[in-house]
């Protein structure tokens, strides 16, 4: 019989005074995931994983809306966007529910997130990382692993002059997630990105980062990376990203057919039972 477990939801505040929406569910005792969602989005996008028992009979389930997203603080300022500041809200979500390396999963572009911790960090800091269908950091590489078609639609975002073409897009970006999941996951994610000021959609479009401390992570390190390579993802090349990283010395690739770029929605258990088998082996590796 599955433990019921009751969530607990906080209002944190960032380094720079900065609050964090952030939730968490399951035994605290278990290693502490940390889910970072993607561009435009909220946290809403884990409800499922959150809700299922199967995750937290194994695994402690943390996830925030980052800034600018959801229920978080929207500051609009440059300095507000520097990686530090990034880097210092998942700061107080470990602090704020006390966590002992963890391990962020970052989805599409909450894997810059990771880029933001590992540049204020050491990968000591982590028990491992985990990537789904992720941009792993600003740049360039964004040309390189985003598809044609989300190239084309970014742009768009940043639109204030014409509520047709916004709207379109948002329904334009949402058919790229996903083609399969359910209409009220969908409303939600329309409504996540209806609340973030343009301004803010700005910000997150041009911020930029540093990888060197992800790179040292996963070249000298030997810090474990699990990615997922959702092999009909529709926003993001997942070949090109596993070419980008193909130097990092502990990372495993699990490879998903006909998984579009939400693969923990229609492919749910592939999904879990991928990242709970690593999670498993990696701190079996740690202990004494």
């Amino acid at each position: 019989m599955a433990t019921q477990y009751t969530p607990e939801s906080k209002v944190l505040i960032s380094a720079d005074g900065t609050e964090i929406y952030a939730d968490a569910i399951g035994d605290r005792a278990k290693p502490a995931l940390v889910f970072i969602h993607g561009f435009s989005l909220s946290s809403v996008v884990f409800d499922s994983i959150f809700a299922d028992h199967e995750w937290t009979n194994h695994v402690y389930l943390v996830r925030y809306d980052v800034r600018g997203h959801g229920k978080s603080g929207k500051p609009i300022d440059e300095a507000s966007w520097e990686s530090k500041r990034l880097a210092g809200d998942f700061d107080a979500v470990v602090e704020g529910f006390k966590l002992i390396k963890p391990i962020p999963v970052g989805w599409s572009m909450g894997g810059t997130h990771i880029t933001d911790v590992l540049s204020l960090h050491p990968p000591s800091y982590l028990t491992g990382v985990v990537y789904i269908s992720p941009l792993p950091y600003m740049g360039p590489i964004l040309q390189q692993v985003a598809s044609p078609a989300v190239l084309a639609c970014l742009p768009r975002f940043l639109r204030t002059d014409d509520v047709n073409i916004f709207q379109g897009t948002a329904l334009e970006f949402l058919d790229l997630c996903s083609q399969t999941c359910p209409q009220s996951l969908r409303l939600a994610c329309l409504g996540s990105i209806m609340v973030q000021p343009r301004a803010v959609t700005q910000r997150v479009l041009s911020r930029t980062q540093d990888q060197t401390g992800l790179f040292k992570a996963g070249e000298e390190s030997g810090l474990p990376f699990l990615l997922f390579d959702a092999r009909a993802d529709a926003i993001i090349d997942g070949k090109a990203v596993r070419s980008a990283v193909a130097g990092w010395r502990n990372l495993k690739v699990v490879e998903i057919d006909g998984a579009d770029h939400m693969p923990w929605v229609g492919h749910p258990q592939v999904v879990r039972q991928g990242i709970l088998d690593w999670v498993k082996g990696i701190t079996a590796l740690r202990q004494p």
